[in-house]
């Protein structure tokens, strides 16, 4: 079943069009990463996904209905979107923050339901933040501070989950156990992931299907193994890199070759 599909998507900032014809669909269940370059749009790709930003030309497709004719609200029920540039100045405690993602299924100014403390409860254990809930959000490090707020995406019961550079400011500890947790996710409850990923080989390793940007439009869409390849990489990011399959995995790994080393060796052959 296709969740979220692209036709010749077009959309960008008052007059300025970002992203050009754009058109791709994602499968239920699937990890979908979108990579490119600085600029290449990716952003503006997510907020058009999540009717943050309109579209000009196109459709976007929701489960085969046009993301324009489903309600706000509605929409937030099926859809929560975790942006890459949050700030929290309040000092919310994590309970609050988690009911807030309840917001969507409330009616008016009420008392949480029995229905979203229980929700509450369910997360807060399965992301490891039971003895948090009680904590501000600023007395969190970066790394359960994220964790926090997928949790509070999770807490909408989303069938898609969009997330613009989830990693980008954790470590490669918190990286890993991020995007694992969301690996569980898929696997166990069928979630489906949309993710800017800026790093290739996160992508590679964790994601099902890659959207490549060039320029606001797709240089290419697929299989990790038929878009993680060292022409497509070089072409794409200007850049020279190697690329070989993980030891472990057998995914493409992605080796970036700095200007200053090529006076000292020469580049092998790539696969």
């Amino acid at each position: 079943m296709v969740i979220l599909q692209f036709k010749n998507v077009s959309a960008g900032y008052v007059k300025e069009e970002i992203i050009h014809n754009i058109s791709f669909q994602m499968e239920k269940g699937h990890f979908l990463g979108v990579i490119g370059p600085n600029g290449s749009g990716k952003s503006t790709l997510l907020k058009t996904s999540v009717k943050i930003l309109k579209y000009s030309k196109g459709k976007v497709l929701f489960k085969d209905t046009d993301i324009r004719e489903i309600p706000a609200r509605e929409f937030a029920k099926s859809v929560s979107f975790l942006p890459s540039d949050i700030e929290i100045a309040y000092p919310y405690t994590v309970k609050e923050l988690l009911l807030m993602g309840r917001y969507p299924f409330s009616s008016g100014f009420r008392n949480p339901s029995k229905k979203d403390l229980e929700i509450v409860v369910s997360i807060s254990k399965q992301m490891g933040l039971t003895q948090f809930l009680d904590r501000t959000i600023l007395q969190m490090s970066e790394g359960e501070r994220q964790r926090v707020l997928l949790a509070q995406c999770l807490v909408q019961e989303p069938e898609l989950i969009v997330l613009d550079e989830p990693t980008s400011h954790l470590d490669i500890g918190y990286q890993f156990a991020f995007l694992d947790l969301l690996k569980s996710l898929q696997r166990r409850s069928g979630l489906s992931i949309l993710a800017v990923l800026h790093d290739l080989n996160l992508a590679s390793q964790y994601c099902d299907r890659i959207l490549l940007l060039k320029n606001g439009s797709v240089a290419r869409f697929g299989k990790v193994q038929d878009v993680i390849r060292f022409e497509i990489i070089e072409d794409v990011y200007q850049t020279s890199v190697l690329v070989y399959p993980h030891p472990i995995s057998g995914k493409p790994y992605v080796f970036g070759i700095p200007e200053s080393w090529k006076n000292l060796t020469g580049k092998p052959e790539a696969n």
